[in-house]
């Protein structure tokens, strides 16, 4: 007989709150049943009392006992192959790492911003190559390419975007696009030919006075209304246009007024346009840390000050990411103002597209990059794409390896399935190598979280 050793337990007096971190599974248990949990290696199933054999009976049907150890790790691999579900092999391709926005909490170095670079014809032609071999060792059928920067769409840099969506159209493969913007009058006439297959992101950080603190240009000045004017001819032109807002402390009492303001304006109902709210982050050490704020604590305060929130998520308006339930997927259901909208509990082995070995990225100075918050700095690079194609095989699998079952200090931990060991890039920034993970404390978290709603949970 064994006992799960993925569970978190959070002691209501006489009850405990157990979570299955494996399977989602949520249960009240009165404290003697736990106590039980925690003897069970050291008991005889022959000496056992019909009440012990019948609670225990109770703890397999939850998953919380299996017949033995292999019987665990036969459910940790299947959670591995959901992990993996992704079935989109993603190649973000950087024309520049030029920009022409200094954002105060962007991941780049904006040394890499004011140099001005660009990809040749020869190199575009051997990313080709690369790509060819990175799909068919996929193993995927469908593809996409991710335009990304520095700022993808700068006056110069159209002829290679041009070949870049041209090539999309051979290979049928989507594109995505991130971009500031600021520049994309000059490029509607070239992207309304792919608007079938392009996706355009674009950063909005609040109303014009906050935006404006944020997204700024190299000059000082500001871009709202700019980039405004540029979304509503994209709208126009009938492609479709994601506005992310990056939300910290800075912004955060703002970002209503910004969803209003587009409600006001008839933007928030046109086909195509969508609002993504998501969490600023800061996977590559910046120190952007004390402005920070956790998933949880956003979707509530959206919640409470976004009076249409509700209908503007059915209608598919405004998305959510799944960042913000990050760790709380199964104990979000026991939170008031979130059960309607808990989502569905999802084992998190892997963190992110990177290590699934499904995203690859290639900037303008010839280096292959697994992650994309990493390009520009070569020390992180697992291979070169030019002049000749050379990947670093050790380095390519120790990303694809980066999981919360491989890490030998994640593996045992009872928040694995719920933390995918972290991300990698913090873990490869940190320390210099991905044999260990840059630990999350998701457990802590979890724990943290349930504090915050102890009152609703002491009437379970």
């Amino acid at each position: 007989m064994h006992s799960n050793r993925y569970r978190l337990e959070y002691p209501l007096g006489q009850e405990t709150l157990v979570i299955n971190t494996l399977n989602g599974a949520i249960d009240v248990f009165p404290n003697e049943l736990v106590q039980l949990l925690h003897k069970l290696p050291e008991l005889n199933m022959a000496d056992m009392t019909r009440e012990q054999t019948e609670a225990i009976s109770y703890l397999k049907s939850r998953n919380y006992v299996y017949h033995s150890k292999a019987e665990e790790e036969q459910l940790l691999e299947k959670a591995m192959v959901f992990a993996r579900k992704t079935q989109v092999m993603q190649y973000v391709i950087c024309p520049t790492y030029t920009c022409n926005f200094r954002c105060p909490y962007c991941f780049e170095s904006h040394d890499i911003h004011d140099k001005i670079s660009l990809l040749t014809d020869e190199q575009l032609d051997a990313v080709w190559q690369a790509v060819e071999y990175f799909h068919q060792d996929s193993g995927l059928q469908q593809g996409m390419f991710n335009l990304f920067g520095g700022e993808p769409l700068l006056p110069f840099t159209r002829p290679i975007v041009e070949k870049i969506c041209e090539k999309a159209v051979e290979l049928d493969f989507k594109i995505g696009c991130n971009t500031n913007g600021f520049h994309l009058h000059a490029f509607l006439d070239l992207l309304t030919r792919y608007r079938d297959r392009l996706k355009l992101t674009i950063t909005v950080d609040g109303p014009e006075e906050i935006h404006d603190q944020r997204r700024i240009l190299s000059s000082g000045k500001g871009t709202f209304q700019r980039i405004e004017k540029n979304i509503e001819s994209a709208l126009d032109c009938g492609i479709s246009v994601l506005v992310r807002i990056n939300i910290d402390k800075t912004n955060i009492e703002t970002v209503p007024t910004l969803v209003e303001h587009y409600m006001d304006n008839g933007m928030l109902g046109r086909p195509g346009f969508k609002v993504h709210f998501a969490p600023v982050t800061d996977h590559t050490c910046q120190s952007t840390g004390d402005t920070i704020m956790q998933g949880i604590e956003i979707l509530r305060h959206l919640r409470r000050n976004i009076p249409t929130i509700d209908e503007l998520e059915k209608k598919e308006q405004v998305l959510v990411g799944s960042d913000m339930y990050r760790y709380i997927y199964a104990v979000s259901k026991l939170d008031p103002e979130l059960q309607q909208k808990a989502i569905p509990f999802l084992p998190n082995i892997v963190f992110c597209e990177s290590v699934q070995g499904r995203k690859i990225t290639f900037g303008p100075d010839n280096h292959i990059y697994a992650c994309a918050d990493l390009i520009g700095r070569p020390e992180f690079k697992i291979g070169d794409y030019y002049p000749d194609f050379q990947l670093k095989e050790w380095k390519w699998e120790k990303w694809k390896a980066f999981n919360s079952l491989t890490i030998p200090q994640c593996r045992g931990c009872s928040s694995a399935p719920i933390c995918g060991g972290g991300c990698a890039a913090e873990a490869l920034v940190t320390y210099g190598n991905l044999d260990q993970p840059h630990c999350t404390h998701a457990g802590e978290k979890v724990m943290s979280y349930l504090d915050s709603i102890r009152d609703d949970l002491i009437k379970i």
